[in-house]
């Protein structure tokens, strides 16, 4: 192993990156942790992140090294070998990108921790369970997660404005006033119009990179994210990763809670019991969204794409109701929030709140009588009453 053909390679790599707009979770972490982990799924900016991270660290360039675990020279080293050899040389920073390509990577981690004086960030898809691993590295690592940029982000890249992340509760009492507000501060940048781009296009900040690439892009994401992320993570023999193309594919042609186990598994040409372990493996890797029911286990979930841009690549004529829940689920759920699909009502939020999902003229009906419900309407800049503009949620993280 060449350490210092490493060092060029990482001097290299990081050599004009000067992203400057900071995601939600930069200031959330910890600068000085010894071993911190950043999952999340691809094209959510990881690496952005890690390469701000490096940037801001205030060491010296032989001081910090950045590898990704995907490049020939990297994968085929023990991540040890070449923690050891850089702290030898009076390294202080490691940061490991892709780290789920590499095998064995949790004894390394751990041996890393353990014997040596660095810190170590590395990253991994966000199908990346280290409990899973043979090692458990649960009471050394600080994990955390980067799911796809929320609306108020992509509203922050549009127009350079900042806005404040809400929560819930503030949200849900003062959403007329807020609203109002956000709509105010936009003025001709039309809260509506930002918010349908997002729904098109906003979720991958590397959308930024053209507009007109973009599905192309994301086609290549969800590829990357089934054929070499879920694959290598799940072991997952290769002649079935097209079951798991099939899921997807199904997801699309049917409303949330018209999906059957039966039927589903049918489809798919699989049984129900590996059904059930390939739409975790999706919701893991970032490409589904499960939301159970509140009242019985035994009731399926209801399954939705992660996040709305996943129609525009994989659906040839999504349903209008199926994208404004998915962009619910993706904004409550992205933001920490437990989801269940009730009785009455699309979704029982954190066993207290009910919101019912709709278009513009979204009335009360279905959620009547209940406290604590509010229709989430489509279409509206403002919220009055019990009725809270649908794109808000996307002002959450």
């Amino acid at each position: 192993m060449d350490i210092d053909h490493l060092i060029t390679l990482s001097r290299t790599t990081l050599e004009g990156r000067q992203e400057k707009y900071r995601r939600f979770l930069h200031p959330k972490l910890n600068p000085q942790g010894r071993l911190i982990g950043i999952k999340g799924p691809r094209g959510a900016g990881k690496t952005t992140l890690v390469g701000q991270l490096l940037q801001e660290s205030g060491l010296a360039p032989e001081e910090a090294l950045y590898v990704t675990a995907d490049h020939p020279r990297v994968n085929a080293t023990r991540l040890y070998d070449i923690a050891e050899a850089f702290a030898k040389l009076g390294g202080r920073l490691l940061v490991i990108d892709e780290i789920h390509k590499q095998s064995g990577f949790a004894a390394d981690l751990k041996a890393i921790h353990d014997s040596l004086s660095l810190r170590v960030i590395f990253t991994g898809s966000s199908a990346l369970h280290l409990d899973h691993a043979k090692v458990d590295l649960s009471r050394r690592a600080v994990i955390h997660n980067l799911p796809c940029l929320s609306l108020r982000e992509f509203v922050e890249l549009e127009t350079g404005l900042e806005f404040a992340a809400l929560d819930l509760a503030t949200l849900v009492r003062d959403h007329a006033a807020i609203s109002g507000e956000i709509v105010k501060r936009l003025a001709d940048r039309r809260i509506l119009r930002l918010y349908r781009d997002y729904l098109a296009y906003g979720a991958y900040p590397f959308y930024r990179e053209g507009v007109a690439d973009y599905p192309v892009k994301l086609i290549e994401v969800v590829r990357q994210m089934i054929d070499s992320d879920l694959a290598v993570i799940y072991n997952i023999d290769k002649d079935h990763l097209n079951k798991l193309n099939r899921i997807m594919e199904l997801i699309c042609r049917s409303p949330p809670l018209e999906l059957k186990v039966t039927k589903l598994a049918g489809a798919a040409g699989i049984n129900i019991r590996t059904l059930y372990a390939y739409l975790g493996y999706l919701e893991k890797g970032g490409l589904v969204r499960a939301v159970a029911s509140h009242k019985s286990l035994a009731k399926p979930a209801k399954l939705y794409f992660d996040n709305p841009n996943l129609f525009g690549i994989l659906c040839d004529y999504p349903q209008e109701g199926t994208i404004r829940e998915t962009f619910a689920a993706a904004m409550l759920g992205n933001a920490g929030h437990r989801l269940h699909y009730p009785v009455r009502g699309d979704f029982l939020v954190n066993e207290h709140y009910l919101f019912e999902v709709g278009g513009k003229g979204k009335g009360f009906a279905q959620i009547a009588g209940i406290a604590d419900s509010f229709v989430l309407r489509d279409h509206e800049e403002y919220g009055v009453g019990n009725k809270i503009p649908l794109w808000l949620l996307g002002f959450l993280y």
